[in-house]
C-alpha cells in the first residue's frame, strides 16, 4: 500500500528533555499573534477616507509557515560571548548536560558572512525518517523577535534524516569592536524543519539510554573532506 505519511522518529537519552522539551508539531502562538486584530482602520491622507484592511493575522503564508513542520525550542539557558576576531565562547552558568556548542572557523565561510562569527548548537535530539524526503531547515521567524533584536541569523538549508540523524542549528552573529554577550533563554524558539512533500508528517518521541544514544550518533560515520556525496552514493548502491 502506498505510504501517505512521512514519519520522523526523534531520540534523546535525557528524561528531562524527553518530558519537558519535545520538538512539536503544534503551532507557536507568540504575543504579537495573540494581541493583533484581524483587521485595522487606515485613513488615506489625500482623501481623508477611512478604510478597513486585513492584518497579517490572517495571512495564509504566515499561518502555513507557523502551523507546519517540527518546531524546536532551546532546551536550557545558554550564554555566548562574541569576540572581535570572530571566535565564540560558551559561558554556561551551570555546565550543560550535553556539549551543545561548536565553533566554525572564519575560513570555512569566507565571503559568505563578512564581519560575522558563526557557531553551531547541537540539539539533544536525533532523528530518523522512514522516507527519502528532504526537509527545509528554517529559523522560526514569526515565533520570536529575539534574533532580529540581536542581529542573529539562523542559517537555512535542505537536509535529510535518512542518511543523517543530527539537528544542528547554525547561527551567525555580528562582530563588534569589543566582546559582547548574548543570553539565550530556555524555551526560545529556534528552528522548524519542514518536509518537502505533501504527505502528512508524523513524529514519535523515544527515550533511550545514553549507550544507545552514543551508538546511534555513530550510525553514520563522519566522512572525509569533500566525500559526503560519494558516501551517500555508496550507501544507496
Amino acid at each position: 500500500m502506498f505510504n501517505k505519511k512521512v514519519k520522523v522518529d526523534l531520540y534523546t537519552c535525557d528524561k528531562g528533555f524527553f518530558v519537558n522539551d519535545k520538538p512539536s508539531l503544534q503551532m507557536d502562538t507568540p504575543d504579537w499573534l495573540k494581541n493583533i486584530k484581524s483587521s485595522t482602520d487606515v485613513v488615506d491622507k489625500e482623501t481623508h477616507s477611512k478604510y478597513i484592511i486585513g492584518s497579517i493575522k490572517n495571512c495564509p503564508g504566515i499561518n502555513y509557515f507557523m502551523n507546519e513542520g517540527i518546531k524546536f525550542r532551546l532546551w536550557e539557558d545558554l550564554k555566548i560571548r562574541i569576540y572581535p576576531n570572530g571566535s565564540v565562547q560558551l559561558l554556561p552558568n551551570i555546565p550543560p548536560k550535553f556539549d551543545p556548542f561548536t565553533q566554525h572557523y572564519p575560513a570555512q565561510y569566507e565571503g559568505l558572512y563578512p564581519n560575522r562569527a558563526a557557531f553551531k548548537f547541537l540539539t539533544p535530539w536525533m532523528g530518523e525518517c522512514n522516507s527519502d524526503v528532504k526537509f527545509m531547515f528554517m529559523e522560526s521567524h514569526y515565533s520570536t523577535e529575539f534574533y532580529r533584536q540581536n542581529g542573529l541569523y539562523i542559517i537555512p538549508g535542505l537536509i535529510d534524516f535518512k542518511y543523517n540523524n543530527s539537528f544542528s542549528c547554525h547561527i551567525t552573529a555580528p562582530l563588534r569592536s569589543e566582546p559582547y554577550d548574548i543570553a539565550m533563554p530556555y524555551g526560545l524558539p529556534l528552528f522548524t524543519v519542514y518536509p518537502v512533500t505533501e504527505k502528512k508528517l508524523e513524529i514519535k518521541h523515544h527515550l533511550i539510554t545514553r549507550e544507545e544514544y552514543d551508538r546511534y550518533s555513530n550510525k553514520w560515520p563522519q566522512c572525509p573532506v569533500r566525500r559526503y556525496y560519494k558516501f551517500i552514493q555508496n550507501m544507496t548502491k
